[in-house]
Formats: C-alpha cells, structure tokens, sequence
C-alpha cells in the first residue's frame, strides 16, 4: 500500500509518466502474486512443521496404547492357545467317553449271551439229571431183577443201559 501511494506521488510530481507507471504497477501485481505464493508456501511449511510436531505428539500419545494393544493380543494369542489345548482335551475326553459307552454296549451284549448259555446250560444241565435219575431207577430195577432171578428183564435191562450208555 505504501508502494501504491509513492508511485501515485511520484505521478503527481510528473515523475513517471503513464507507461512507466502501467509497467510498475504491473510488476507490484507481480511481487504482489509472488510475495503472496511465498507466503503460502511459508504457511504450508509452518502448517508441515507443527503437522510433523502434531504427528510426533499424536506418536507418544498412542505409544503407550500400541503397547498395551500388543500385550493384548499377546494375551489372546495365549488364551487361543490355552483354549486349543482345552479343545484337544474335550475332544480326547469325547473319544473316551465313545470307547467307554462301546465297551459298555459290548458288555451288556455279552451279558445278555452269558444269561442266555446259562438258561441253555441249566436246560441241559436238568435234562442230564433226569436222564441220570432215570439210568438209576433202570439200574434199580436191573438189580433188583437180577436179585429176583429174572433173566429175561435183564436182558432188557442190559440193553437199555447200554443204548443209554452209547446214546443211542
């Protein structure tokens, strides 16, 4: 503004003429446009300088929680692993618990069989004391017929005991 009002001045004194005074003003546009980019690149490195000091802040204020957020997923990283130690276990736990219902099915599948050879062998067991019971009362009678002289029911009598004898 100073500049503007000296070449008005030095106009009026009849110091410049207008050519002169078009071709200075068109240079103070000039410096003006100049001084004004200076000025904004001046600001642009104060905005950059104090950005870089807001950064520098902003990187001290968030150390402490990147660090803690470190920790944390160190933690997590630990309980994930705890957590697949403990899945292992259940799934170990589960094969188990399959291995014993199967033992468990298994044995009441032989108890079952055993309970039944058991109703087969006491069947069998009877029949063969009523078949001894009865060679007994032959063998009675046998005696007794032979104390009683009786040839002939002998004879019969000896074949019976020998067909239960032989099985046949």
């Amino acid at each position: 503004m100073e500049f503007r009002s000296c070449l008005d001045t030095a106009m009026a004194m009849g110091l410049l003429d207008s050519a002169q005074l078009d071709e200075l003003q068109v240079r103070l546009v000039e410096g003006e446009e100049m001084i004004g980019r200076y000025a904004k690149a001046n600001l642009r490195m104060a905005e950059g300088c104090s950005l870089e000091q807001e950064l520098l802040a902003i990187k001290e204020q968030v150390q402490p929680t990147m660090a803690r957020l470190k920790e944390n997923d160190l933690v997590v990283q630990r309980e994930n692993e705890e957590l697949a130690q403990v899945e292992a276990q259940i799934a170990e736990l589960q094969v188990r618990r399959a291995l014993i219902l199967q033992r468990r099915d298994l044995a009441v599948t032989a108890g079952a069989e055993l309970k039944s050879s058991a109703r087969h062998i006491f069947k069998a067991a009877t029949e063969k004391k009523k078949a001894l019971a009865e060679r007994k009362l032959i063998r009675a009678r046998w005696q007794a017929n032979i104390d009683g002289g009786d040839i002939a029911w002998r004879r019969i009598t000896c074949l019976i005991w020998w067909m239960f004898s032989e099985g046949v």
